[in-house]
């Protein structure tokens, strides 16, 4: 069975989280960028926002650039992660407002929020009724209509290992060193449930959202738009 990853209990990976994603997940920043364009279109310059997994801070940091109006709430089960968090909060989000609650989407106010994003956080949650629990708890904090954006790997079974090639060569072709490849590969066979596309869209639509696409993409690392339907 695949164990749940705690960031608390390595503290190593926490401090060099920052180098992860922009070498691992293909256009990184511009995802976020990306993400700021389709929630400026649906929500306007003056909004409330629901971040999941806002741990490290890097989302909400990269938001307030554009949008210092937005208003951020951050959960996050890792409190070295929420540190981190803050440390680049208060460095980089200007006079955003903002708060970080650490936990799950269920531990988060109640809300109701004008938009939300979980980016590479959800695939940690194993699809036994967990993910489908956390997807429910974001939708419950959403007005209806809000959208919901959502950002991680998916992949066909068949795929998978020729995924799992493509993201450490990916990786060693944006300067990464074997070391790093060789703990990142193995913290997502050991600690990510990478599930299929059609099965992350039955799970959206379970949970009380209307997907309306995909709004990056960058190898297997897919970003879905849903919307939350009416109750």
């Amino acid at each position: 069975m695949t164990k749940p990853y705690d960031f608390d209990a390595v503290p190593e990976h926490v401090r060099t989280y920052d180098k992860g994603p922009p070498l691992f997940v293909p256009a990184y920043e511009a995802s976020h960028t990306m993400a700021a364009t389709v929630l400026s279109d649906r929500i306007g310059s003056t909004a409330d926002l629901l971040i999941v997994g806002a741990g490290g801070g890097i989302e909400i940091a990269h938001f307030a650039r554009y949008f210092p109006q937005w208003r951020f709430t951050g959960v996050d089960p890792s409190q070295a992660m929420l540190d981190l968090a803050s440390t680049r909060l208060n460095a980089e989000a200007g006079d955003a407002e903002w708060s970080l609650v650490q936990g799950t989407a269920a531990d988060a106010p109640e809300g109701p929020f004008d938009a939300a994003t979980a980016f590479l956080c959800l695939s940690f949650v194993p699809d036994d009724g967990s993910r489908l629990e956390q997807l429910r708890a974001i939708r419950q904090r959403l007005k209806p209509g809000a959208p919901f954006l959502m950002i991680h790997a998916a992949s066909e079974i068949e795929q998978l290992e020729r995924d799992f090639a493509r993201f450490a060569e990916n990786a060693g072709l944006r300067g990464a060193d074997a070391e790093l490849i060789e703990v990142a590969v193995s913290v997502n066979r050991q600690s990510i449930h990478i599930l299929t596309p059609e099965r992350e869209a039955e799970l959206l639509e379970q949970a009380g959202f209307r997907l309306e696409g995909l709004f990056y993409r960058g190898l297997w690392i897919h970003g879905w738009e849903a919307t939350a339907c009416a109750a």
